[in-house]
Parts: C-alpha cells; sequence; structure tokens
C-alpha cells in the first residue's frame, strides 16, 4: 500500500522509504534489495485483496452514507475505462494490444469497471477483462460486480448501460436504475403511454430479440413487457424506473443525474492523482493486485476526507482528494512513529488540515481538452525497440 501510495512506485523506492521509517524508529533496518520483496508480493493471494477491498469500501460507505442518502435510499455509481500495462508475453496473452497497433509497438490494455457510493466516494466493487472478445464488454462486467448492490440501492450510469435486460436485471433485484438514454432508443414524447409532464412520460418497452451472451431459460424469464420513465432536457433524455412523479419529481430526476459526473471525476482520481493509468506489473496476476491495492488506497484516502467532512460539517464530496493525498503522504512518517494515543490526535489534525480545503461547486463548467504547454518533440517508434536498436534511422 505503502508503495501505490509512493510517487515513482517502484519496488525499490518502496524498500528505501520503508528503511528510512525504521531508522526513524530506532529499529534495526531491513535490506533494501527487490528481490525477497518482489516474491513475497507474489505470495499474496488475489482472492484476499479482492475481499479486503469490498470490506473497507462498504465499511466506509455503512459508516458515512445514512448521512448523504437520496429519498433515503444509496446512490451508486458505475462506468468503465481502460488501463495500460507493460508489454510482456504473458500481459498479452490475457489483455492483448488494439489491433489499431502493430506488433511490437503497442501495449496490453484492460478493461475496468468500478462501483463506487455517490455519498461517500467509496469503491465498493471492481472488476476487470480484456478489451475485446466476448464477455469483455462494460454492460458484461456489471453483472460480474451485481452482488454487491444492495435492494433498494439506485444505480447511475451513462447511456451505455441503458438496455432493456439491464433494466430488467435490476428490478428483480429491487433495484432501480437511473441511465441517460441508449443512442439506438427513440423517445418520442408525443407518443409516451402515460404523460406525466412536459418533456415526462411513461413508455412501455417491449423485449427484445435473445442477444447472445443471454441464456434462452433467462430471456424465458425476463418480462415480456417494461414500463420505464423518460425525462427530457435540452442535452439529454434519462431513462429511469423511477415511475412515481410524486415521489420523484422530474427536476429531482435531472438533479441527479448530473451528480453522475463524480464517477469521471473519481476515475481521474485514481487514474491522474494516483497515477493508475499505466501498471507496472509484468503478470497478469499481479497487474490485478496492483489495481486492487490502488483502490484500497484509495478508500482509505477517502476516509481520512469523510473524518474531514465530519469535523466542517460537510459532504465528503465537497473535500479535495488532493489535499488527502498530500497530508497521507506527508504524516505518514509521524503516524508510524507514535503511539495510540497520539496517532488519534495526528488523525484529529489531519482532518482539520484537508478540511481547510474545499471543492468548489461549479455545474456546467466546461475546459478545453488542450495543452498549452507544447511537449519535448520525441521520435515515435515505428518498430519493435528490439529491432530499433539495428536500425541507423534511430541513432541519428
Amino acid at each position: 500500500m505503502k508503495q501505490v501510495a509512493s510517487e515513482t512506485k517502484s519496488c525499490r523506492s518502496a524498500l528505501i522509504s520503508d528503511a528510512r521509517d525504521q531508522v526513524a524508529l530506532q529499529r534495526t533496518k531491513n535490506k533494501t534489495t527487490t528481490g525477497p520483496y518482489c516474491q513475497a508480493r507474489k505470495k499474496l493471494l488475489e482472492d484476499a485483496i479482492k475481499t479486503v477491498l469490498q470490506s473497507s469500501g462498504n465499511n466506509l460507505d455503512e459508516a458515512t452514507h445514512g448521512e448523504h442518502l437520496w429519498h433515503d435510499r444509496r446512490v451508486v455509481l458505475t462506468d468503465g475505462s481502460k488501463l495500460s500495462m507493460p508489454d510482456t508475453e504473458a500481459n498479452q496473452e490475457e489483455y492483448p494490444q488494439p489491433k489499431s497497433q502493430k506488433n511490437g509497438q503497442g501495449f496490453p490494455q484492460l478493461r475496468i469497471l468500478i462501483l463506487v457510493a455517490l455519498g461517500s466516494g467509496a469503491v465498493l466493487d471492481s472488476a476487470v477483462a480484456a478489451c475485446r472478445g466476448k464477455g469483455t464488454g462494460e454492460q458484461a462486467l456489471l453483472r460480474q460486480v451485481s452482488s454487491s448492490l444492495k435492494p433498494d440501492d439506485i444505480l447511475l450510469a451513462d447511456s451505455n448501460f441503458e438496455n432493456y435486460f439491464n433494466l430488467c436485471q435490476l428490478q428483480a433485484e429491487d433495484i432501480d436504475g437511473v441511465f441517460e438514454k441508449n443512442g439506438s432508443r427513440n423517445i418520442d414524447f408525443r407518443k409516451c403511454d402515460k404523460k406525466l409532464g412536459k418533456r415526462d412520460g411513461l413508455f412501455v418497452l417491449t423485449r427484445p430479440r435473445c442477444p447472445q451472451w443471454l441464456s434462452c431459460e433467462l430471456y424465458e424469464e425476463m418480462p415480456e413487457q417494461l414500463t420505464v420513465r423518460a425525462v427530457g432536457t435540452k442535452k439529454r433524455i434519462i431513462i429511469t424506473t423511477l415511475t412515481d412523479p410524486e415521489a420523484y419529481t422530474a427536476k429531482e430526476i435531472i438533479k441527479l443525474y448530473v451528480e453522475r459526473w463524480h464517477i469521471e471525476l473519481d476515475f481521474r482520481s485514481i487514474k491522474t492523482m494516483m497515477k493508475m493509468d499505466i501498471l507496472r506489473c509484468e503478470s497478469p496476476a499481479m497487474v490485478r493486485k496492483e489495481i486492487d491495492v490502488h483502490l484500497l488506497v484509495y478508500n482509505m484516502i477517502r476516509a481520512l476526507m469523510a473524518r474531514a467532512a465530519i469535523k466542517i460539517g460537510a459532504s465528503p464530496r465537497k473535500v479535495s482528494f488532493k489535499a488527502a493525498h498530500d497530508s497521507l503522504q506527508s504524516f505518514h512518517i509521524l503516524l508510524l512513529q507514535n503511539a495510540e494515543g497520539v496517532i488519534d490526535d495526528l488523525l484529529e489534525h489531519m482532518a482539520e488540515i484537508i478540511g481547510e480545503h474545499g471543492v468548489g461547486n461549479r455545474p456546467g463548467r466546461r475546459e478545453p481538452r488542450a495543452n498549452k504547454r507544447r511537449p519535448r518533440p520525441v521520435r515515435k517508434l515505428r518498430h519493435s525497440r528490439k529491432q530499433a536498436r539495428r536500425l541507423e534511422e534511430y541513432q541519428k
């Protein structure tokens, strides 16, 4: 955990940092050779790390989500992203590079999906798969982690998750969904089955043909019709199973969907601030462990943010993740050096410092996807590195 929370993330840097802490504590320092450490990491069980990750997310969420519910219901965000890793034979075999990249010039790539509690920001579960092949899409990954959802939850996601069978499966588990309309679905408010208001109405969907991933037995169990609610804004149409207009107004549903953007910011924190966008491990098993440990550290930082939020009387979403990340890195030596009673005081000081750095409410804020500072010009590698060492064009 200390390794993935560090700036460089290398094994040697983690061991040197550990030796420094042992010297500061006046203990016998361990050797900083990486061989034994790397062998010990391989012995960690994937299932054990995954269980700890799920427990940390659930414990944090249960400790905080009672104060941050929507209509007394938990809202869970989900979305997927892609991660890159070192170009090794083992990684290429399990997580092959995109077909657009030539052999020897690309990098293995995987798809990750996470479940995040809207109130606390805790990662509840995650799943990974290759980026191409049967059963590797975001909807397939959602089915893998659906056991982490609870009855009466509300699942909030983008249009990729809005389809008939997902909605039926959620309803079967007493879970409601709020999604943006799938691009292939035609919604005409003039032809709704029941009008609830301006650009707000109920539609009865008919069961489509059986997809390849669904067995015939499960397909027959799906209802032939499903009633959903469509709420329109200037920019998008939202599809939801929250069909009661008195309990859930159209404005509340629209405002709730805007909160979906938090998972994009969470991915930015995980991939950019914690530098998980490019993984370091050279085998698929270690790659999966690396991901889960990153998410475990992320939950630990979220726990600090929750503590700071209680201190300032605000939502954990109003606390700066970067401030909490920096505080953990700066205070970790003091936490190791002091006894249990002093640690509580240190945590209170950390919470106070983190609480000084809030996040502004900036709905609809837009920034250009461009960099002002130009990168240094570096020649692109058009051959494998082994071939490039022998070619004169790369020696100039």
